[in-house]
């Protein structure tokens, strides 16, 4: 079994990230014990499927490698948001979103350690993920799921507003 942890966002205004490899299904949580969803994805049907949170308050993720890029959607057919990272040795570079309405994603790796971030160099959210022995594309999936919980929460506070 292989653990990853990190952290998407500040100090104090942030997401926990934890999760667990074993070779066929990505187990972890999003937040902390009390103010968090739990992630489960497995291997199925040739891509990585599951959920983020619960049947009520969650989003289905489906994910696939191929071609040195992972394809990701977060989400239903009418709510869901794609993802789509190109991998190199250094790390992985992409897109989540819609085209007018996406943030860039940017992830580098140094050794065991993946640092990146959503968004430009003012307006977005840094991202910083211990691996272990857990492969970059599932770090990249959690952290993306990661990013879209902080997004809803944060559209929530701002309707309450």
């Amino acid at each position: 079994m292989s653990a990853l942890q990190g952290r998407l966002g500040g100090f104090t205004a942030g997401l926990d990230l934890n999760g667990e490899w074993d070779g066929h299904q990505l187990r972890g949580r999003i937040g902390t014990f009390t103010d968090g969803h739990n992630v489960v994805v497995g291997l199925g049907r040739g891509a990585l499927e599951g959920r983020v949170g619960s049947f009520t308050d969650g989003f289905d993720v489906r994910a696939e490698v191929a071609g040195g890029q992972l394809l990701l959607h977060l989400g239903g057919y009418t709510d869901g948001l794609d993802a789509v990272l190109t991998f190199t040795p250094e790390g992985a570079t992409g897109h989540y979103g819609t085209f007018t309405e996406g943030v860039d994603v940017v992830l580098n790796r140094e050794e065991d350690e993946v640092r990146g971030r959503f968004g430009s160099f003012t307006q977005g959210l840094d991202i910083r993920v211990s691996l272990g022995d857990v492969p970059l594309p599932l770090a990249a999936i959690l952290a993306v799921g990661a990013y879209r919980v902080w997004t809803q929460r944060e559209h929530a506070a701002s309707t309450r507003r």
